[in-house]
């Protein structure tokens, strides 16, 4: 009763019930079951893994910081001029700050390391490239999983009703978490075609003089792969259908909590399902969760049988030959430009 409460307060702006946020995430209770943190530790210290990243935004100053377990610590200096990166020893609070999407879950303390210590929220807030600490950290080859597909025709607006808060909610989740990991994936497939060696088969010259200028190393080819649903929504819906069989109608009196949210998010709408998809912890939807996830791998890998990829044109419906006709027009243009100086 107490937990509805602050929900109901929280909602309505009650002072002495709000919770700080529109949940009390089942995520912090069950941190230190999901992740094996001594392992974790264990393994970067053999150097199995050279570095473990979590991302997170500062409230204190808005910066992007990077918590940062490493292998082998050298300078950290000129990484990036958007991240902070900064060395500690991970654990559940740096988890549960890089996962506190604004309004649906509390702001976190972190508290080590202390100079960095402070309230944080989901690095994606600020952040509007997610793959970018990987490629600062060295990376080669990445591993993206996303919540829409690469390519897929938009939604048809649904006529003849004004938005409701849930609508709202939703695009502002897509801009924090799904549409930045698909932009960013196109951002890396425009590197790795026309600056990085792709269809050209050289770096750009252009590319080159920009990085330098900088003070940054130059564009290098990453070999990428994306999982992700075939279809606009469907991770929504599947949630929405979950919460359905599992609390409509009296089987609410399972968990009143879990159904109060459904109510609140509002009943048979989409906006439901794709808010769902982010708050609904529940075993029946991560186990579908898992079974969707390995059917996409299997699709992405019927379609890369060596797993990996750097051409765009296979995943982005990009034509091969206007490319290269467009990337030689490019470097041409360059020509022209140095023999006039």
């Amino acid at each position: 009763p107490l937990r509805l409460a602050r929900l109901a307060g929280e909602l309505a702006g009650v002072p002495g019930l709000r919770a700080g946020g529109l949940l009390e995430p089942a995520l912090e209770r069950s941190m230190e079951g999901w992740i094996d943190w001594g392992a974790l530790h264990d393994n970067v210290e053999a150097g199995h893994a050279r570095s473990v990243c979590i991302l997170a935004t500062a409230l204190s100053d808005g910066a992007s910081v990077a918590f940062l377990e490493r292998h082998r610590r050298g300078p950290l200096d000129g990484l990036s001029e958007e991240i902070r990166y900064l060395d500690a020893t991970l654990d559940g609070e740096h988890v549960r700050a890089s996962a506190a999407i604004p309004f649906l879950f509390p702001p976190v303390e972190v508290r080590s390391p202390q100079r960095a210590a402070g309230f944080y929220v989901d690095g994606g807030t600020r952040l509007n490239a997610p793959i970018k600490p990987a490629i600062d950290l060295g990376a080669d080859r990445i591993i993206a999983i996303g919540f829409e597909p690469l390519c897929a025709p938009p939604e048809e607006p649904v006529p003849g009703r004004a938005p409701r808060l849930t609508d709202v909610a939703v695009n502002v989740l897509d801009g924090l978490i799904s549409d930045q990991v698909g932009a960013d994936m196109h951002r890396l497939a425009a590197v790795n075609s026309f600056f990085a060696g792709g269809y050209a088969h050289a770096p750009s010259a252009s590319g080159l003089a920009y990085r330098e200028s900088r003070g940054r190393r130059p564009y290098r080819r990453i070999h990428y792969a994306f999982v992700a649903p075939g279809e606009r929504g469907e991770l929504g819906r599947l949630a929405e259908r979950t919460f359905r069989e599992r609390l409509g109608g009296l089987r609410a009196l399972r968990d009143p909590e879990a159904a109060l949210l459904g109510g609140l998010l509002g009943g048979g709408e989409r906006g439901r399902g794709e808010l769902l998809s982010y708050l609904f912890f529940d075993p029946a939807f991560v186990r579908r969760l898992i079974a969707a996830g390995r059917r996409d791998a299997g699709r992405w890998l019927a379609r890369h049988p060596d797993f990996w990829c750097a051409d765009s044109a296979h995943d982005f419906d990009l034509d091969p030959g206007r490319a290269t006709r467009a990337a030689e027009l490019a470097r041409l243009d360059e020509w022209r430009t140095l023999r006039r100086r």
